[in-house]
């Protein structure tokens, strides 16, 4: 996975010395971006499979445990012991992957956000991350995030992640900070920059784990990755979300995309 990152952030590096390109190049670059991001997504179904096989040992190390339990013996303390061992290197190893695997969304998410500034002004058009000026942050807090609300749903997205950005950094133990955050991640995802949404949404995992919008913020990973091509991880974070049971409307939105994975054009998947 690190020579991926290291990839992506060269890709940057370059962007970052380039004043002014042609539409064709910058063309050029956006899909080699997505190349890099789609082989970085085989290599990380290649370390959940990894992964996925060391749980399964775990598991059967448990059960035999278990069975050694309701023996008398003098080599349970010894058995238990091992066990135990074994639960600490796999936790580690997970550890090691999330960890991986959020490095590589961030550095992809800041270079295609790069990307996508540099091709908007080559459009003429506004950049991808227009500064907004004009924003007025609210005093009230009930207030602040009803405005940053209503600019999302009057479609004015620059605006509305300016407001909920604020808020998650005015009011970082709020209650509705989780939702925020989230919404962050949903005006890129509308503005079609899946990649960049995808580092939005990895934050309401990483840092509001007992938030409302946990569970929606898994199903914007899993709309990000289908976007992106990479279909297994779009399952897998599909299948994440209906082991917490969500509620009946986000499980029906789940359903739906599982059913526009399944019936992708072929060729559509590239993992």
């Amino acid at each position: 996975m690190q020579r991926w990152a290291t990839g992506l952030g060269c890709a940057a590096v370059m962007l970052g010395q380039s004043g002014c390109m042609t539409k064709a190049a910058g063309n050029e670059m956006r899909l080699a971006l997505e190349q890099r991001i789609d082989r970085v997504a085989a290599d990380n179904q290649q370390n959940y499979k990894t992964l996925d096989q060391r749980l399964i040992e775990l598991a059967e190390g448990l059960e035999r445990t278990r069975a050694l339990l309701t023996r008398d013996s003098a080599d349970v303390g010894a058995a238990v012991q091992t066990q135990q061992m074994k639960m600490s290197e796999i936790e580690g190893k997970l550890d090691e992957l999330t960890h991986g695997l959020g490095e590589i969304t961030e550095q992809a998410a800041r270079t295609r956000a790069d990307l996508d500034d540099k091709l908007g002004k080559l459009g003429g058009g506004k950049p991808a991350e227009t500064t907004v000026e004009a924003v007025q942050f609210p005093a009230d807090k009930t207030a602040h995030y009803t405005a940053a609300y209503d600019a999302y749903k009057a479609g004015d997205q620059d605006k509305a992640r300016a407001l909920f950005k604020e808020y998650v950094v005015r009011y970082p133990s709020d209650p509705k900070s989780g939702d925020a955050q989230y919404w962050v991640g949903a005006t890129y995802l509308v503005q079609n920059k899946p990649a960049t949404a995808l580092g939005e949404y990895r934050k309401v995992i990483q840092l509001y784990p007992k938030s409302p919008a946990f569970d929606t913020a898994l199903y914007g990973m899993a709309d990000a990755f289908y976007r992106l091509h990479a279909c297994t991880d779009a399952k897998g974070a599909l299948e994440a979300l209906s082991k917490r049971k969500p509620s009946k409307a986000l499980d029906d939105r789940a359903k739906q995309l599982t059913r526009a994975i399944k019936e992708s054009p072929k060729g559509y998947c590239t993992s």
